[in-house]
């Protein structure tokens, strides 16, 4: 029973360690970008190939990511096919991230069994002009509203100080009637 007990481990710790082995087989890849426009919509031809082979690799899933202020937003993602190429559209109406009108594009693999994970970048000008750095008008919120704003805000806090004062005043007053009673009735 003991000798079977102990196959049976070895067994087990075999397919285990072939399991591990197996996973860790995945294929380093790179990815190449062309970057093309029609009239509505930028096109990206991605090319993933095999890093040690130069073969292209099949089934890739990709996503398509552009640099935003505080993250990556997705914009186009898909499989590659047997020759390693995709190409996804995305809007020409993203504005660029800064005054160089430029977008920063990023093709990513993520979790995925054929290859490892893998991100290429690169910047295309943008067809939307960044807004120019110019004086902000005066608006209902912050330090430049309107003066009939300031005035009615100025009034009204300033009622209401009034008010409270008044209340205190008359608290006052009722304090000070009771104590007057209190001293005429002795």
């Amino acid at each position: 029973m003991q000798v079977n007990k102990h196959y049976i481990i070895t067994l087990l710790s075999f397919l285990l360690t072939m399991t591990v082995a197996a996973q860790d087989e995945k294929i380093k890849g790179n990815i190449a970008l062309q970057m093309g426009s029609n009239d509505s919509m930028h096109v990206v031809t991605a090319t993933v190939t095999n890093i040690i082979t130069q073969l292209p690799v099949k089934d890739v899933e990709l996503i398509f990511y552009v640099q935003r202020t505080f993250g990556l937003m997705k914009v186009a993602e898909g499989t590659t096919d047997t020759t390693g190429i995709i190409s996804a559209e995305f809007p020409l109406d993203i504005q660029g991230s800064n005054s160089t009108r430029k977008i920063a594009l990023i093709a990513k693999v993520e979790d995925n069994d054929v290859m490892s994970d893998t991100a290429f970048q690169v910047a295309i000008n943008s067809k939307l002009v960044f807004p120019a750095d110019k004086p902000v008008p005066r608006s209902i919120a912050g330090a430049n509203a309107p003066w009939w704003l300031v005035i009615t805000f100025t009034v009204v806090v300033g009622a209401v100080w009034i008010l409270f004062v008044y209340v205190l005043y008359l608290v006052y007053r009722i304090r000070k009637a009771s104590i007057m009673k209190v001293i005429s009735k002795q």
